[in-house]
């Protein structure tokens, strides 16, 4: 009866495992270090199969010639699973093609050294069969250039292990367990292998690394499936912050204890022109001059490339595991635009609250001395300008009143909202002589938020409903509480508010050809926006605008800003 030898088997069943994995594993090319992975895997594979073989070929003179496939593995395993290492912890851009060709030169050398050993001898002497446990061991004296090679795929492969053991380190907790199972994959044959290369143990003359090998298929299967090794790859991760770093419009530099410049990103040398190399070492005020280092927020304006350019400035302490200052970063952002904007704002404003109240005064002035000189029947032009006058006023007071209440929004404060919204619906009433306007709601309603806001709110959307309500409009103003929301309904029974009124604010933006004709309904989206509310405008039967503001009517206990 045909008896096999356990270390056959063995080898056997590590060969089938690891082909197995490499075959998933091709299918997830896609996937950093994917390739790489299943490269490793297929020549593990080879490694193991090569040595089954081997084991049962009892002819010294042939026995040799299988020590070519298992050196070739060994050869590719070393740097596939550096190469692995670095594409799968978000290094590849390091295993470039040059690498990668450096790595299998010294392996393709031992190759040859092997094929051609019979005639200088540089691996091994001696090389003899010693049975073991029924199988084809063999034993040889090592000689310099197997020890070298042993020492430089240990190299190798050691290096890898510390990528991958280094994500234990990390604060992504769930990669910890895919690390462990890489980690144990890999230290086993490697333990393995370096017991065959300085005879440790009981049993020299085998080679127990392509058997441990199994154990390497085994455990990343298990990372492959049971952590989803490539679909939870910490590549991303790791590539991801370098992204927010390198490739946002966000300058970084980052400062020594001296303030002096070690490192910087891409866009912090574009916006301020300036070469890395030649600015390393120097004080930060080589490149941002101006700068002040103890304001942690701050404006600074630089010239470059012969324009003014304003740059927002954050510093940020950069510390050790001790809380011990080494430095700090530096970030910057172009906010040239910004503040310019801001300073033409300012002026318009200023336009706006100064120059054109006072001017509309000067010519309702004169309108009213123009119009005491006409007859009667000829006194209607000087009514117009007038009207138009007094609406420009009422346009900038609003614009002010608007800046004023979205300035100083203050959504903590405890009031009636009954007593708010009816004594604000009496003022707008007394405005217009036409209309009615009813409100229904309980007798108290305690809520905490901003009570110039919904004097704001209240007055804007009444002041429309009657505005566009028709000859005579029925208005109705409800209030009640849903879910601890405040929800504020005006109604009207009239034609609605104008489709282009409706539409830019319902959109958010205006253009040349679709504007509205004021500011009231953007004033009350600005409003519900910084709250935190909603705006729906509803035209079926008139027209019912809803305001439903969150968390107004929580308890004392309960309230806080929304």
């Amino acid at each position: 009866m045909l008896s096999v030898s356990p270390l056959v088997i063995l080898c056997i069943i590590a060969a089938s495992v690891s082909g197995s994995i490499a075959t998933v594993a091709w299918w997830e090319g896609s996937e950093p270090g994917s390739r790489w992975f299943s490269v490793l895997l297929v020549a593990a594979t080879l490694w193991a199969s090569s040595y089954a073989l081997a084991l049962v070929t009892f002819d010294p003179n042939l026995r040799i010639w299988f020590q070519v496939p298992i050196e070739i593995a060994q050869g590719i395993i070393a740097p596939a699973w550096l190469a692995f290492s670095l594409a799968y912890t978000g290094r590849g851009e390091l295993a470039s093609r040059r690498l990668v060709l450096a790595l299998f030169l010294f392996p393709a050398v031992t190759v040859v050294a092997l094929v051609t050993n019979p005639y200088h001898g540089l691996l091994w002497s001696n090389y003899r069969l010693v049975p073991v446990f029924g199988a084809a061991t063999v034993q040889f004296e090592p000689n310099l250039w197997y020890y070298v090679h042993a020492v430089y795929g240990y190299v190798i492969i050691g290096t890898g292990i510390v990528l991958v053991v280094g994500m234990l380190l990390e604060r992504l907790s769930r990669y910890r367990e895919q690390a462990v199972a890489l980690a144990i994959g890999s230290i086993a044959p490697t333990v393995a292998h370096v017991a065959h290369t300085f005879a440790l143990g009981p049993f020299p003359m085998v080679n127990f690394t392509p058997i441990a090998l199994s154990v390497t298929g085994a455990t990343f299967g298990y990372a492959l499936y049971r952590f989803q090794l490539f679909g939870l790859s910490p590549a991303t991760g790791r590539l991801g912050r370098r992204a927010a770093i390198d490739d946002v419009a966000v300058g970084v530099l980052v400062l020594d204890r001296e303030s002096r410049i070690v490192d910087a990103n891409a866009a912090a040398t574009s916006l301020l022109s300036f070469d890395i190399g030649s600015v390393l070492f120097d004080p930060v005020s080589t490149v941002l001059p101006g700068v002040d280092l103890d304001e942690d927020r701050q404006l600074v304006d630089v010239t470059v490339d012969r324009r003014r350019r304003t740059y927002e400035v954050t510093m940020s302490p950069v510390t050790d595991q001790h809380d011990r200052r080494l430095g700090r970063t530096v970030s910057i952002s172009d906010v040239t635009g910004r503040v310019r904007r801001r300073q033409r704002l300012e002026v318009l404003n200023r336009v706006l609250r100064h120059n054109l109240r006072n001017d509309m005064t000067v010519v309702i002035g004169y309108a009213d001395m123009v119009s005491d000189r006409l007859p009667p029947g000829e006194r209607d032009i000087t009514e117009t300008i007038r009207t138009r006058s007094n609406a420009l006023l009422s346009l900038g007071e609003k614009a002010r009143t608007v800046e004023r209440v979205m300035a100083g929004i203050d959504a903590s404060a405890r009031f009636n909202v009954v007593d708010t919204v009816q004594t604000c619906v009496s003022d707008v009433q007394s405005d217009f002589d036409a209309g009615s306007v009813t409100v229904d709601a309980p007798d108290e309603l305690l809520v905490t938020g901003s009570e110039p806001a919904a004097k704001l709110l209240v007055r804007e959307l009444v002041e429309n409903a009657l505005e566009y309500g028709g000859d005579d409009p029925t208005v109705r103003v409800t209030l009640h509480e849903a879910d601890t929301d405040l929800v504020v309904g005006v109604s009207d029974d009239g034609p609605g508010v104008p489709e282009y009124e409706r539409t830019v604010v319902e959109t958010g933006g205006e253009s040349p050809l679709k504007h509205g004709s004021g500011l009231g309904l953007w004033a009350v989206r600005w409003t519900v926006d910084a709250l935190g509310g909603r705006l729906a405008l509803d035209v079926d039967d008139g027209t019912t605008a809803t305001v439903r503001l969150p968390h107004w009517c929580q308890s004392d206990g309960e309230s806080g800003s929304s």
